[in-house]
C-alpha cells in the first residue's frame, strides 16, 4: 500500500507513469508497505498465466527474498527506479522516506531492492547512476544500505505513520521502531545469493 498523500501521474515519455507526493512527507515516514491485499505468486503460479497476464505481472511485480512475485494492488506498482531514491527498505515488507520528500516530488525506490531477475538499464541521469541495476546489487551495497536502514528504523517513532495499521508484521515493525531489533540485512533479502 502506498502512502495516502500520493497519486499516479505522467512523469515522462521514458518512464511513463510514476507516483508523486501530494504533500510533504517527512524523512522516516513509511511510504510503502506490502499489505494483505497484494498478490503473491510462486513460480508455478506464474508459469500457469497466459502470456498477456504474465507480461503484466513481469512489468509491475517485484520479487521478495524467496523469489516470489509480489503484485501491488494499488498505485505502489507505479513507483519508478532511481539510483538516488526517495525510499529505502527498512524491512522486507516496507519502505521509508530516506529524506524529506517535497509535495510534487516523485516517489522512487532502488529497483535492486525489488530483486530484479535480469539487468535493467538505468537512465535516471543522477550523478551516482549505476547505468545498470540488478537484484544482485543488494549484495554489493548491503553494507551502506544496512547502515542507512538502521538509522531510518530509529526515525519510525518520530513521525506520523498512516500506514502502520496495514503492516504485514506490526510486531517486527514495533521491535524496529523501539530499537529492540535491527532491520534484516539486504544480504538476507536478496533472492540471488546463489548466483541465480
Amino acid at each position: 500500500m502506498i502512502h495516502p498523500r500520493t497519486r499516479v501521474s505522467f512523469i515522462s515519455e521514458l518512464v511513463c507513469d510514476g507516483v508523486l507526493a501530494l504533500a510533504d512527507i517527512p524523512r522516516g515516514t513509511i511510504v510503502w508497505t506490502q499489505d494483505a491485499l497484494d498478490q503473491v505468486f510462486d513460480q508455478a503460479a506464474l508459469d500457469r498465466f497466459p502470456p498477456a497476464i504474465r507480461a503484466q505481472v513481469d512489468r509491475y511485480a517485484h520479487r521478495d527474498a524467496l523469489g516470489r512475485a509480489v503484485l501491488c494492488w494499488d498505485a505502489g506498482r507505479y513507483v519508478n527506479h532511481h539510483c538516488d531514491p526517495a525510499l529505502r527498505g527498512v524491512g522486507p515488507w516496507f519502505m521509508v522516506a530516506r529524506r524529506d520528500i517535497a509535495a510534487g516530488e516523485e516517489i522512487t525506490c532502488d529497483y535492486a531492492e525489488c530483486n530484479l531477475d535480469e539487468a535493467l538499464m538505468c537512465e535516471c541521469a543522477d550523478p551516482a547512476c549505476r547505468g545498470q541495476v540488478h537484484g544482485r546489487d543488494l549484495l554489493r551495497h548491503a553494507g551502506p544500505w544496512d547502515a542507512e536502514a538502521r538509522e531510518l528504523a530509529g526515525l519510525l517513532r518520530t513521525v506520523n505513520q498512516p500506514l502502520w495499521p496495514y503492516l504485514l508484521d506490526p510486531a517486527q515493525a514495533e521491535a524496529l521502531r523501539e530499537g529492540q531489533q535491527d532491520p534484516i540485512s539486504f544480504r538476507d533479502q536478496c533472492a540471488y545469493k546463489g548466483g541465480k
